[in-house]
């Protein structure tokens, strides 16, 4: 194996596509939420716009509830995945590996998620990710914190500048948070957005990571030999 440069950067992940495929508990979460709520659900389709989003935010913009339904529907959801959709994730083949030589390379590696950010530490625990995780910042319960300031609150703890940071994501949602919180974004293709050619073309986006492993050549580092 290659010894690696020292990396002193800051290296920040999105959770659900990015580093774990966690799409079957998210699918039956809504499902389960909008069977309480009385309303119809719109199976993949739905799950497909909805997936990476604030659940606040799907619940009034994409299910057109009021604020009071659009909680009560957020604590079904998060009800429902605290019983059995945490336990429905997996991690995408070849993340360890990638975590491992990260922190190997000296970096600062953070979780940067808008999953509540007890579940997020529950399932990198299960998934035995979570050693090689220095901070993992989530949603509060309120539901108010937004991806850029959870991306910052990650600086905060690495001491880290914004042009010593890259945030690594699958999804419209992360690339806004990257250039809100003005670091860098390195999108990822194997996950649940960035599927169409016109989706990356949108943000500016021209070489991706199309797998974990990919992830270290993106970020100039070299992947396992």
């Amino acid at each position: 194996m290659k010894s690696m440069g020292k990396c002193d950067r800051c290296i920040l992940f999105d959770m659900d596509g990015t580093l774990v495929d966690s799409y079957e508990g998210i699918y039956n979460a809504y499902r389960w939420a909008m069977e309480q709520a009385g309303r119809p659900f719109g199976g993949h389709a739905f799950v497909k716009k909805a997936i990476g989003a604030p659940l606040m935010q799907v619940m009034t913009q994409l299910c057109g509830m009021d604020q009071a339904q659009a909680r009560q529907a957020v604590g079904d959801y998060r009800a429902y995945y605290a019983r059995l959709g945490k336990r429905q994730a997996k991690a995408y083949p070849g993340m360890e590996e990638t975590l491992r030589r990260l922190k190997e390379a000296g970096c600062f590696v953070g979780a940067a998620t808008l999953k509540n950010e007890g579940f997020a530490k529950e399932i990198l625990q299960q998934l035995g990710l979570a050693p090689y995780f220095d901070i993992v910042c989530g949603m509060d319960q309120d539901d108010r914190l937004t991806k850029a300031a959870l991306i910052r609150r990650c600086m905060a703890a690495a001491g880290a500048l914004a042009e010593e940071t890259v945030l690594v994501g699958d999804s419209a949602f992360d690339a806004q948070g990257a250039k809100e919180a003005g670091v860098k974004f390195l999108a990822v293709t194997y996950g649940f957005g960035f599927r169409q050619p016109e989706e990356l073309q949108k943000y500016g986006i021209s070489n991706p990571a199309r797998s974990p492993g990919e992830i270290l050549q993106k970020l100039s580092l070299p992947r396992a030999m």
